[in-house]
């Protein structure tokens, strides 16, 4: 890979609901000699294989909150990246990196994976320290420097019973990516996404009558930007390229795409780009975008 070139992989772009089209959140971030991922949803592993990455390819991942759809793919990714072949052999410990709350995830995580752990060390198979999550526990601000990949955490706003939850600016040679990962409107965001070659957001919209006759939809909705919300945001913040994920779009009669991207332009008239799972951006130069089923491959 070109070392003047941030690479992020879009592994999983959806929601909790599942799909097959859209798997949990995960982004892969690759940058000169470093790859970290951030946030590990259900199917995460299933992607890495389908790009030909190893399981093992990671050992480090930066958790953005505790809704499953953004860690739920953690113990697949701990357990089989433990196994001694060329698809996995992580060979050591997983370091997680995650907001308040970790060193539970990190004790369950150990007791969840003794019964597989068991019996890989009883075959001699594996080392059982490759099975155990080495938890830091993050604030505010910067969460990985190294090689020259910067990666900051940004205190978002996912709704008042979720204290910690961030998004995060990533930044290498000049290139600067930002994914807000799950948040209402946030001014500290738009503050600290500034200057963003990429940015993406969140979107969720539901019909007036899908919340009159589901109220609990609306829970989902508050803790989320409409439209013209991110439209707001992205007109504040004018990165070079915007997109669109975890399209929050609620049944059981979702708001057509027309009318959320018109929501959204009319508070915003540049480029929109919605993202797909196992979507490749490279920042440099320029910015490219390569879809998973592009011929080329």
């Amino acid at each position: 890979m070109n070392d003047d070139v941030l690479k992020v992989t879009l592994l999983g772009t959806g929601i909790p609901n599942p799909s097959i089209h859209a798997f949990g959140t995960s982004t892969l971030i690759e940058a000169g000699g470093e790859k970290v991922m951030i946030d590990c949803g259900r199917g995460t592993v299933i992607r890495m294989s389908q790009l030909g990455i190893p399981v093992g390819y990671v050992d480090t991942v930066i958790l953005s909150h505790y809704h499953s759809d953004h860690y739920a793919g953690i113990f697949d990714l701990l357990m089989s990246g433990t196994i001694p072949q060329g698809w996995a052999g992580r060979g050591k410990p997983l370091t997680v990196y995650g907001p308040e709350g970790l060193e539970d995830l990190a004790e369950g995580a150990w007791q969840a994976t003794r019964p597989d752990r068991n019996i890989r060390v009883n075959d001699n198979e594996i080392d059982p320290e490759h099975m155990r999550i080495i938890p830091h526990v993050y604030t505010e601000g910067v969460v990985y420097d190294r090689g020259g990949l910067v990666i900051r955490a940004i205190l978002v706003d996912h709704g008042d019973n979720i204290p910690s939850a961030y998004g995060f600016r990533v930044e290498y040679k000049g290139r600067v990516f930002v994914h807000s990962h799950d948040t209402r409107y946030n001014e500290n965001l738009i503050a600290q996404a500034k200057g963003a070659d990429v940015f993406v957001h969140e979107i969720a919209a539901a019909r007036d009558t899908t919340l009159a006759n589901y109220p609990k939809v609306k829970v989902a909705i508050d803790h989320h930007a409409s439209p013209t919300d991110v439209g707001k945001v992205f007109a504040q913040t004018k990165p070079r390229l915007a997109m669109l994920t975890h399209l929050a779009l609620l049944p059981p009669d979702p708001l057509p795409m027309d009318d959320v991207l018109g929501e959204l332009a009319a508070e915003y008239d540049g480029i929109v780009l919605i993202a797909e799972d196992l979507m490749t951006i490279r920042i440099g130069r320029n910015i490219s975008i390569e879809p998973y089923r592009h011929p080329a491959r």
